[in-house]
């Protein structure tokens, strides 16, 4: 498949905010939960037991041999406490109910455990880099690990909406995030930055992991939470070309000047390694 095929393939619909799919009640009632900060262990808990498909997945990534946990877990409450913790689970459990309202089967050469781990992986290198630098001043490690692993969500609506464009586009391999999403906006007339905004507002996600999604691969933005936008979308490049085989690794130095760290001191040549770990976790997410 060549650009010019794709520039000239037939228009298509621009997605509407009206085709963004409903949210059902009970994962609605979840929703707001996981996102909320203040909620409890045995509030999560009971609401994550109330759905069969979460209680198996949660459980089985808590007995997987990743966590390599202690002793069996047949519980929510153990798999929170013993072995997940509150961050992970509450961003997996977000992930899940945003994801199973899509249909990304019909898109082939989308695969979903390669994206989950990429975003696993980006999830927690800006975890690590946050907690080691200046920058857990102004924004809390949960905050950047759930604004992170929804950073390019957006993505996973264009492949629901638009499979076979998106099939088409995939095939491109391009060499940077950036100019993914310029084919994306050539082909649909919009991008995952577009589809993330629309999705964030109709499911009332928090207002940082909605400008995360819209504004992390535009490095010109200034709103509000722009740095933690900069941070996050650099490290989802950084992501991208370990993926594409670069070890040249390097921060900007707007991105250093927020973290108070050199590159050299970011250890970013451990990024590979921590995805080639996360992609045992990936595989559940992406059942």
């Amino acid at each position: 498949m060549t650009i010019p095929e794709i520039v000239e393939a037939a228009e298509v619909k621009p997605l509407e905010v009206d085709e963004i799919p409903n949210c059902a009640t009970n994962d609605q009632l979840i929703l707001e939960l996981v996102s909320d900060e203040e909620a409890d262990l045995e509030q999560l808990a009971t609401f994550i037991e109330e759905s069969p498909s979460l209680v198996a997945m949660i459980i089985g990534l808590a007995n997987s041999a990743y966590f390599s946990a202690p002793m069996q877990i047949s519980t929510v409450s153990d798999a929170i406490i013993k072995v997940l913790g509150m961050r992970m689970v509450r961003s997996i459990v977000l992930s899940v109910i945003l994801g199973r309202s899509l249909d990304l089967t019909r898109c082939p050469n989308f695969k979903a455990a390669d994206y989950w781990a990429d975003a696993l992986t980006g999830a927690r290198f800006c975890q690590i880099l946050t907690a080691n630098s200046d920058f857990k001043k102004l924004v809390s490690i949960d905050q950047i690990y759930l604004s992170s692993l929804l950073s390019n969500f957006g993505s996973l609506v264009l492949v629901h909406h638009y499979p076979a464009q998106m099939n088409q586009i995939l095939e491109l391999e391009p060499d940077t995030l950036q100019a993914n999403l310029g084919h994306q906006r050539t082909r649909l007339g919009m991008d995952q930055a577009g589809a993330g905004l629309l999705l964030g507002r109709a499911w009332s996600l928090p207002t940082m992991v909605v400008n995360t999604m819209h504004h992390s691969q535009d490095p010109s933005y200034q709103g509000q939470d722009w740095a933690v936008c900069r941070l996050i979308g650099e490290v989802d490049e950084l992501v991208n070309q370990v993926n594409l085989g670069s070890d040249e690794l390097k921060l900007s130095g707007q991105v250093e000047k927020i973290l108070g760290l050199q590159s050299t001191e970011c250890r970013l040549d451990e990024i590979r390694e921590l995805r080639e770990e996360l992609l045992a976790v990936a595989n559940h997410l992406a059942v």
